[in-house]
């Protein structure tokens, strides 16, 4: 125990002092990235001991874009078919606070299919096909303001999901793609709309706002401390393939620049399981290396979720 506590201690104490380091923001996840079976790759093919369903109820906090705190809900549900295929759904609600604006409301829902495959063989494989779906356009506003990305509680955009995971005994690897179908939503923010509200200046104009996909690597490992504690740090990468896009007042449309690129995070898992494949999952993040422009909404300097993880 006196180990475990020791170990704990040491990965808590690394990622805040990455934290601390870290002047930059990124993260800049469009969801996938935080998809059960992408994000649990090294443990995608343990057995479930007879239980068909997970349940999964989380809450996160991140410090945002010109530090908006950002909070968010999550509800996600999986449901095993078989011993090598399962259903995934997602739902998350969002709160932003921040010097425009506080906004709250529904974020996206994604549903996933994962299905397992070469499970016999060392080096063990699934992939991952799935939906992102908007239940709104990005458009909120508030006091007369369109708000910019940075305060809206989803994308607004449709976005497929491939993933492909590779495990081997405590390690795990992933690829996956996010790539919108519908990828301009329904924005309205123009800062020259708003001269008395000089704030408005300090954020990127996001009018229709069209995103580009993203290409996602992670890999982890993950060392047991005991039968019930788990720690598994890891690296996310996340390369946004092209630069955004929005439309100006003269209706041309305009890219951002430099918002393609890398964004590299650390990541650190900490697990505790309870009888019967229950148990609590605490996760940290940053990052330390990040593409030069963001104006998404989804930069975050430090992001931390505790979940509860309910077998049945």
């Amino acid at each position: 125990m006196k180990n475990m506590v020791k170990t704990v201690s040491v990965v808590a104490i690394a990622t805040l002092i990455l934290v601390k380091k870290s002047s930059a923001q990124g993260c800049s996840d469009a969801g996938v990235c935080t998809l059960h079976s992408i994000k649990n790759a090294a443990e995608a093919h343990e057995s479930k001991k007879g239980n068909k369903n997970d349940l999964n109820i989380g809450f996160g906090y991140g410090i945002g874009e010109r530090s908006t705190n950002n909070y968010t809900a999550y509800l996600e549900y999986t449901r095993s078919l078989s011993s090598r295929t399962s259903l995934t759904g997602k739902l998350s609600y969002n709160a932003i606070s921040g010097e425009l604006a506080n906004t709250s409301g529904l974020g996206d829902l994604f549903l996933s299919l994962n299905h397992a495959f070469d499970v016999k063989r060392k080096w063990q494989k699934s992939f991952v096909v799935g939906i992102k779906l908007p239940f709104d356009g990005a458009d909120i506003a508030e006091n007369s303001i369109h708000l910019p990305m940075p305060y809206q509680t989803s994308l607004g955009t449709v976005d497929l999901v491939l993933g492909l995971n590779y495990s081997r005994k405590s390690f795990g690897a992933t690829l996956a793609l996010q790539q919108p179908l519908k990828a301009r939503n329904e924005n309205k923010f123009l800062p020259g709309d708003y001269p008395s509200v000089p704030l408005t200046l300090k954020y990127w104009p996001t009018n229709k706002f069209e995103r580009k996909g993203d290409l996602v690597g992670r890999v982890s490992y993950s060392f047991k401390t005991g039968n019930r504690f788990s720690i598994r740090p890891g690296f996310l990468a996340i390369y946004h393939l092209a630069n955004d896009t929005y439309e100006d007042d003269n209706k041309m449309r305009r890219p951002v620049y430099n918002s393609t690129g890398l964004t590299l995070n650390a990541n650190v898992f900490v697990d505790y399981k309870l009888k019967k494949g229950n148990g609590f999952e605490l996760s940290l993040g940053t990052p330390f290396i990040v593409r030069d422009q963001r104006p998404d909404g989804l930069t975050r300097k430090f992001v931390a979720t505790i979940a509860y993880q309910l077998s049945f």
